[in-house]
Formats: C-alpha cells, sequence, structure tokens
C-alpha cells in the first residue's frame, strides 16, 4: 500500500513538471499578421525573431503582453499610440542591430509594407 502511495506521487509530480515543461515550449504564433489601415498588412515571422533575439521576449512584450491581438485592442483602448510598437520596438531594433554590424531587418515603412502580398 506504501509503494503505491509512493508511485502515485511520483506520478503526480513527474505530470505536473511534464505540463510545466510544455508551457514554457509554448512560443505563440508562428507567424503574426499586423492589419494596417492604410498599409498593407505585416507577415511577421515570430518565431525568427523570437530565435534572433535567443527567446528575449521582454525586448517586446515589456511594451505589450503575450496575448493574441493584444496590439490592436491596446490602441483601440488608446493604451498604445498606432505605430508606437513599430517604432519603439521593430525599427529601433532593426537600425541599432545595423549599427552593431550584426544581420538586421529593414527599416523603411515599404519594406515590411509590401504592396502586392
Amino acid at each position: 500500500m506504501k509503494k503505491n502511495i509512493v508511485f502515485v506521487i511520483i506520478l503526480l509530480v513527474g505530470i505536473g513538471l511534464g505540463a510545466g515543461v510544455n508551457a514554457q515550449q509554448d512560443k505563440g504564433s508562428e507567424i503574426v499578421i499586423f492589419e494596417k489601415d492604410r498599409m498593407p498588412q505585416v507577415t511577421f515571422d515570430h518565431h525568427m525573431h523570437q530565435e534572433k533575439l535567443d527567446n528575449e521576449c521582454s525586448a517586446c512584450h515589456d511594451l505589450f503582453p503575450m496575448q493574441a491581438g493584444i496590439i490592436k485592442e491596446m490602441i483601440a483602448e488608446e493604451k498604445l499610440k498606432k505605430q508606437q510598437v513599430m517604432n519603439e520596438k521593430c525599427v529601433k531594433c532593426h537600425k541599432d542591430r545595423k549599427k552593431e554590424g550584426l544581420a538586421a531587418g529593414p527599416t523603411s515603412c515599404t519594406a515590411c509594407h509590401v504592396r502586392g502580398k
């Protein structure tokens, strides 16, 4: 009987630890689509950016929480300005990386907001 209780405890702890590992592996959507009023949408490779930033989520998510659709929601609630994420995060990061001689993404609007995509 005592062995069965120990086995059940070990099993439950193992299941709990496994659930924690799965939660940590959830990296959100692979691709995120950003809609823009006047400009074409931007297809954002979320997982590639996570890789480039060594999974340092706070590089972007200090400005907004990790939640699908949150940027659009925060703009509607006037908690973010329309181009705040793009200017403070995307373009700034790309320019900083370029200055450091590292591979960097585009820094002009039309390089990401591509017509005809």
